[in-house]
């Protein structure tokens, strides 16, 4: 029985995670990466990984590639505005495969940020609430690659894709009340 499934796998997290199990000492035949296309996991089936299809779109996809699967490491899938139903069905497929226990990246706060993407993740941790399978959160900041991915645009251009700051702009708004001094 796989103890681990890592879904995203051919992605950078999921890459990084495979990594780190497999230098950790898993072995390799402990390790399910579940990927939409096969052949971009070759690599990882050169070393050994088990390599299962699935498609979060594609529901009936899911339950081989879950089956005897003890722990799920649930990447959030890359379509927004899809990412609940996708999720959904993720998890139910797990929950009905018998995983221990579904670890889902989120994001901070997800239940009150504002960011345009957290309602998608608060959708996603109220379903795993939900489905009686422990799980764990992990609620990610900002990945650093959202912004080195496009650093041959942002040279190109002479700037990210960031607002502009005013020059002269304090780094920070003032704080509403004032700070006590620092304590030394």
């Amino acid at each position: 029985m796989p103890a681990y499934a890592v879904t995203g796998a051919t992605g950078h997290l999921g890459r990084l995670v495979i990594a780190d199990l497999l230098a950790r000492g898993v072995p390799a035949g402990d390790i399910v990466a579940v990927a939409r296309t096969e052949a971009k996991a070759a690599d990882l089936a050169g070393r050994g990984v088990e390599v299962r299809q699935a498609d979060y779109s594609l529901p009936e996809t899911l339950p081989a590639a879950l089956a005897g699967v003890g722990r799920l490491l649930l990447i959030s899938g890359d379509e927004p505005g899809r990412r609940p139903a996708q999720h959904a069905a993720v998890i139910e497929a797990a929950r009905a495969g018998g995983v221990e226990r579904i670890v889902y990246t989120g994001i901070l706060r997800a239940a009150t940020s504002a960011n345009p993407l957290a309602p998608d993740h608060k959708a996603t941790e109220e379903t795993l609430a939900a489905s009686g399978v422990p799980y764990t959160l992990l609620r990610n900041g900002w990945y650093t690659e959202n912004y080195t991915d496009q650093l041959d645009g942002y040279l190109q251009r002479g700037r990210s894709s960031a607002p502009r700051v005013p020059a002269g702009s304090p780094p920070h708004p003032a704080p509403t009340t004032p700070r006590p001094p620092p304590r030394h």
